[in-house]
Order: C-alpha cells, then structure tokens, then sequence
C-alpha cells in the first residue's frame, strides 16, 4: 500500500484508496470500515507529534545514534555517518573507563 500511496499521490480519495486495497488483496469490506471509523488516527496523530518534536518536515529522514543526519542518504554516506559515530561511541566508552 505505501508503494500505491506514493505512486499515485494526486489519486488519495476514499474512493482512490479503497480500489487500492483491492488491488492489493485486502479485505475491502474491512478496510473502508476502518476508514470510517479512522482507525488508527490516535497512532499517526502521536507519529506526527514525535515528527513534529524531532524537527522531521519529510521523508525519508535518518537519525544516526540519536542525531538527526543531514547528509546525503545514499548507502556510502549513511555507513559513513554511522562508522563515525561507531567510532565516537567507542572513543567514549574508553575515555570513560
């Protein structure tokens, strides 16, 4: 579903979603009741507010041993960023002992 939700992000009706949902093999019966009855809302609410406190305005956005990453998010970059704070974490923890 989230692929569907991305590729088609100007088609997200009720409508939309629920043919989305069959596409996919899912309990369309199910599904358009959750939609009424908006489950799930009190998780996405507190998923936004923690989005909102760690300073996220989109997506994807990485965060390495608590630190919001500001770098690229290819693969080489991300492994460099969390080796280095590896390395940090290590330095530490001697200095420490």
């Amino acid at each position: 579903m989230h692929d569907q939700l991305l590729d088609h992000q100007g088609a997200l009706t009720g409508k939309d979603l629920i043919r989305y949902a069959g596409e996919l093999g899912l309990d369309t019966g199910q599904f358009t009741r959750d939609l009424r009855n908006h489950a799930g809302q009190a998780k996405i609410a507190a998923d936004v507010d923690s989005a909102d406190l760690s300073g996220v305005s989109g997506t994807p956005t990485f965060f390495v041993n608590g630190k919001r990453h500001q770098g690229a998010y290819d693969i080489d970059t991300l492994t460099s960023a969390v080796n280095a704070a590896l390395q940090r974490a290590k330095l530490l923890k001697k200095a420490a002992a």
